[in-house]
């Protein structure tokens, strides 16, 4: 086994971002990891960094996992021809999604078969809550929970010295006869300390020439992830991201945020800007007084949260306006259900859906368009309830309507709730979440049922847009919608009907 520290000299440091497993029905994403970004920023000034994003580097390589699965990226091989021209002294891979987690076990064994000495590092939602089983992973030497910027910059520090990792918060790690885990107990106070994300490290223009961004949709191609704040005060059930991030909301400053705006318009020519936060408009004073600066500063940036947004803070109808002066031009509003039982009684989320209308409609009255995320198949959800989702969902007149089915994610309280009831097997059932099919059965329906429901609400959801707003089929969305999985789906189905 491995012994409690590590001591060795630390120069070249590498940080991946692995390539992706992608159910066949969603349409491939290219989106700047903001995670190594930040982790980049702050290593930069120590060591020589190189950051790698396997997906942006070979987004057009795909491989088959299963009937439902496929890889895209560079692969594993292709990620150690880069490792080994750079000669690292330290492999951080970043585990955001647990279906990433296997590609991350097999990059720190042949890591490890390449080099012993090499040491290797993961850290994101998975290995966050999920650190034994992680460990089971002899090529794993260390995990980093929860965010890293200041914990990895100890643990290299820590290792230089041979000494000091006891006092390292959210660590995990292997002794000669234990595993070592210390909770994550602390997080960044003032996020207005910490550097901009190191985006110059990566390949900015490929991922300007894909243009395929969180949620997909953009208006000009030079568009690029932005985060504001950090985390989110409200307990959801399923969700594991507000307890990543310490179950309180941390925001910079408006200034900061300014500042940076600047900076991306300014140095790297951007027009777009995806705010990617849990929660942007949560206090709504900062977002109004960031909405203000960019007015005043006459930036002229295209916006939208792609990320989804608490509901209920929609209903300022003097931030919408500032949102809609300042460029915002789309707002991904984040439900969850549409059955009002289950958003209080399982998913555990404060929103109000006959208030919710009306908010869709003054956003709708503004010209932001509307996107909302819904999930069906929570434990305990009945059939009829499902149905209200979808019924809620039409009856809104989205400009999009997303929808996942539910998996259960390590550390919340509903995958505790799925391992007590025996809906799942244990740790390892979640490195294949796929949110394709649903990841359970309940007494109510089956995943093939739900699978039907999906397609057949998918479809309709799609013609009655098609009726009601042509101009944004056949107008500035079309390429992106092409991507969305119906038109995957309609020409499969004439390849199979018709032949090529």
């Amino acid at each position: 086994m491995k012994a409690s520290i590590l001591h060795r000299p630390i120069k070249k440091v590498i940080l991946i971002s692995p390539p992706m497993n992608h159910p066949r029905i969603y349409a491939k994403q290219c989106c700047l990891p903001m995670g190594i970004a930040y982790l980049g920023a702050v290593l930069r000034n120590h060591y020589d960094v190189r950051l790698l994003d396997a997906v942006v580097e070979g987004y057009h390589l795909e491989r088959d996992i299963s009937p439902q699965i496929f890889q895209y990226g560079l692969d594993t091989d292709m990620i150690m021809e880069r490792i080994r021209e750079f000669a690292p002294d330290v492999v951080g891979m970043s585990c955001l999604f647990s279906h990433q987690f296997p590609v991350v076990a097999e990059l720190a064994k042949k890591v490890k078969d390449w080099n012993p000495e090499v040491i290797t590092i993961t850290g994101g939602t998975h290995p966050t809550f999920l650190p034994e089983r992680c460990l089971r992973e002899e090529a794993l030497d260390y995990i980093v929970m929860g965010e890293a910027e200041e914990s990895l910059l100890a643990l290299l520090k820590a290792i230089e010295t041979g000494s000091g990792h006891k006092d390292i918060d959210g660590l995990a790690f292997r002794t000669n006869d234990d595993r070592v885990i210390h909770p994550k107990t602390a997080w960044i106070r003032d996020l207005d300390s910490l550097p901009f994300p190191a985006r110059d490290l990566l390949p900015l223009q490929k991922y300007f020439d894909i243009n395929v961004p969180f949620m997909f949709i953009s208006k000009h191609r030079r568009n690029i992830s932005f985060i504001s704040s950090r985390g989110c005060p409200f307990k959801c059930n399923f969700c594991s991201s507000s307890i990543y991030w310490g179950s309180h909301f941390r925001a910079r400053s408006p200034e900061n945020v300014l500042a940076e705006l600047e900076h991306l318009k300014t140095v790297h020519g951007i027009k777009e800007v995806k705010f990617e936060d849990d929660n942007f408009t949560l206090d709504t004073k900062r977002a109004k007084a960031i909405c203000r600066g960019m007015i005043e500063r006459k930036l002229n940036l295209s916006w939208n949260i792609p990320n989804g947004v608490m509901v209920k803070t929609m209903a300022d109808r003097e931030l919408v306006l500032l949102m809609k002066h300042s460029g915002c031009y789309e707002v991904s509003l984040a439900f969850e259900s549409g059955d009002q039982w289950v958003l209080d009684n399982i998913v555990n989320k404060p929103v109000d859906l006959e208030a919710a209308r009306g908010i869709v409609r003054n956003l709708k009255k503004e010209g932001i368009d509307t996107h909302a995320f819904f999930i069906i198949g929570f434990p305990g959800e009945k059939l009829a309830q499902i149905k209200n989702t979808f019924a809620y969902a039409h009856s809104l007149k989205l400009d999009k309507m997303i929808v996942f089915f539910f998996n259960p994610l390590p550390g919340t309280s509903l995958y505790k709730e799925c391992l007590e009831r025996g809906l799942i097997r244990d740790a390892d059932q979640c490195e294949g979440n796929n949110y394709a099919i649903s990841g359970i059965s309940d007494q109510d329906w089956t995943p093939e049922i739900l699978g039907k429901m999906y397609r057949r609400e998918e479809w309709r959801f799609l013609f009655n847009f098609i009726f009601r707003s042509p101009g944004k089929i056949f107008g500035n969305y079309l390429r992106h919608r092409l991507r969305t999985n119906q038109i995957r789906t309609l020409y499969n189905w004439l390849v199979d009907r018709f032949g090529n």
